[in-house]
């Protein structure tokens, strides 16, 4: 067989197999039949057979489902809640009914005797709230630190001259800051407050610093300086 009938014949099988598989795609009755063959049933939903008589369409698992109609409950309406509903509708001045029954009576609501009225015995004097205050403020002052709490430490020493300077500097504000906290203690003021309070923030910062100086020089003296003083300025509340 030469070359041209052989090109002849792939042709013809390239085409037929073309056809075939164009009549299996748009074909539907090959397509059904095809898949028949290879076992490959599509599924098949239930579709309705139309009745010429005009009846209802019957499926082959049943007749279509009637319609249910629901029944209405008769409810009786929430007297509290209709209360409820015409105060938080109702305009100032202006009454909006609502339909129903009127609201009834709640049980165990106003019933009993009216509380007693105020007196100049029950009234509250200016008397009792400058007891009241003197009380609170003794209260407040039990809640701070006593005096023998501030205890007096040994100030320690530096062979580093920057961080002796630094620790002379922060005991001398300490000392400030007692005698004014001292002060405070004796006679509370809003001006001694406002001043100590000022003072023990910036000990604080000092003391931030010294500790920071210590430890960039590894010095022990600085370092128990710096804690020893922080937590007794801790102590001090204004």
């Amino acid at each position: 067989m030469s070359d041209k009938n052989k090109k002849i014949l792939w042709w013809i099988a390239g085409a037929t197999v073309v056809a075939l598989l164009s009549m299996y795609i748009f074909v539907k009755p090959v397509h059904k039949w095809v898949n028949t063959l290879i076992g490959k049933n599509e599924k098949v939903y239930p579709q309705p057979e139309k009745n010429k008589g005009g009846g209802d369409a019957e499926y082959e698992y049943g007749a279509p489902v009637e319609n249910i109609e629901g029944e209405i409950i008769d409810v009786p309406r929430d007297s509290i809640l209709d209360s409820l509903l015409r105060a938080d509708t109702a305009m100032v001045g202006v009454v909006r009914p609502i339909d129903g029954p009127a609201p009834a009576h709640v049980e165990g609501f106003g019933e009993g005797p009216l509380p007693p009225a105020p007196s100049e015995e029950n009234m509250p004097n200016k008397a009792g709230e400058s007891e009241a205050d003197e009380k609170e403020l003794e209260q407040l002052e039990n809640m701070l630190p006593s005096l023998e709490e501030i205890v007096d430490i040994e100030q320690h020493t530096s062979t580093n001259a920057a961080v002796s300077k630094k620790i002379v500097a922060c005991r001398n504000a300490y000392n400030k800051l007692v005698a004014c906290y001292k002060e405070y203690r004796a006679e509370p003021t809003a001006k001694l407050k406002a001043d100590g309070k000022k003072q023990k923030e910036a000990l604080l910062n000092s003391l931030s610093q010294l500790m920071k100086l210590s430890q960039t020089n590894n010095d022990e003296a600085g370092m128990e300086e710096a804690a020893d003083l922080r937590r007794e300025v801790n102590k001090m509340e204004f």
